[in-house]
């Protein structure tokens, strides 16, 4: 039997040691570098917001501004999304609240200093034919005759629908593409968008089934029941939901918090030039992490979370 000798042995065991010396200080490191350049670029978007109250009765000018944050906080999300594999739950919480926190001040600036006029009923009806009208007789009809009043636009970058029942709505490439879609308060409706917006968040929702083109950045599900997701994105955030199933291609983790009964499969919504919007997006079509969900309320390692499960092949959809 060949005999090692004990000095090779030695300086074998010193290399390894080494090795693992290094493993164990790149994650630390490349998180310290993160939260350092996340830090400062958070700063430098606070410090533009601040200064939209400069530009107070120049619209044209606070429209620039918001735009160039807009795209700022864009920047910061793909770096948050992108820096996710190798950052704690814990810090993709923090930083994912403090962009959120951004986001809503931008919406609030914006409000305030770039308000939007009110919709009205009175404009879209003749008033020559409400001369010998009462306000009771207006026919209902009337009113159905202008679905865009639920069409969101309150924001210079923004659409989307709210408050609609029994309804199938879309949204294609040219009325989403780089732009933040909001839904909200839908019930029983049926949704698609055909396009690559930039971000998209459904709010209060129940009973829907929404199929989404890739997104650039997040995707964000809060508070919604019994509905059916398909959806492609960076980062997927799901929040305060219940009894809802995903049909996801995300290139980060999936996050889920104060939710259950939330299940998950691969994405299923192909429809003509997918493949080009997932190019314009950037995302990764050979990554993706459908069944690396995060549940930011269970913390025990090595078990799973009863919160979230995978859907059985059996019971998968095709779209």
């Amino acid at each position: 039997m060949i005999q090692i000798p004990e000095s090779l042995l030695r300086r074998n065991e010193e290399r390894q040691e080494l090795l693992k010396k290094k493993e164990e200080n790149a994650g630390p490191n490349q998180a310290e570098a993160f939260k350092t350049a996340f830090k400062e670029k958070y700063s430098e978007i606070e410090e533009l917001l601040d200064s939209c109250h400069d530009l107070a009765g120049d619209k044209n000018k606070i429209s620039e501004r918001l735009n160039e944050i807009s795209r700022e906080l864009n920047i910061l999300s793909k770096f948050l999304a992108a820096s996710s594999m190798f950052l704690i739950a814990y810090d993709v919480k923090i930083c994912t609240k403090s962009i959120q926190q951004l986001q809503d001040k931008m919406t609030e600036i914006e409000a305030n200093l770039l308000p939007k006029k009110k919709f009205g009923f009175s404009s879209r009806i003749d008033k020559k034919k409400n001369i010998n009208k009462n306000k009771d007789d207006i026919d209902s009809s009337e009113i159905k005759s202008t679905p865009k009043l639920s069409l969101i636009s309150s924001g210079i970058n923004s659409c989307g629908f709210t408050s609609r029942n029994d309804e199938e709505l879309s949204l294609l490439h040219d009325e989403v593409y780089n732009r933040d879609v909001l839904l909200s308060n839908l019930n029983r409706c049926t949704v698609y968008i055909k396009g690559s917006p930039n971000t998209i968040h459904v709010v209060s929702s129940s009973k829907c089934k929404i199929m989404t083109g890739p997104v650039a950045t997040s995707i964000m599900v809060e508070t919604c029941t019994d509905s059916t997701f398909s959806v492609a994105c960076q980062q997927l955030r799901v929040h305060n939901t219940y009894d809802c199933d995903f049909y996801i291609h995300v290139t980060t983790k999936a996050i889920i918090e104060d939710s259950q009964r939330v299940r998950f499969a691969p994405y299923n919504f192909y429809y003509p030039d997918v493949d080009i919007h997932f190019g314009l997006t950037g995302l990764n079509t050979d990554i993706n992490n459908w069944k690396d969900i995060d549940d930011f309320n269970w913390l025990v390692n090595n078990k799973h979370s009863p919160n979230w499960s995978i859907i059985p092949l059996g019971e998968r959809i095709k779209n």
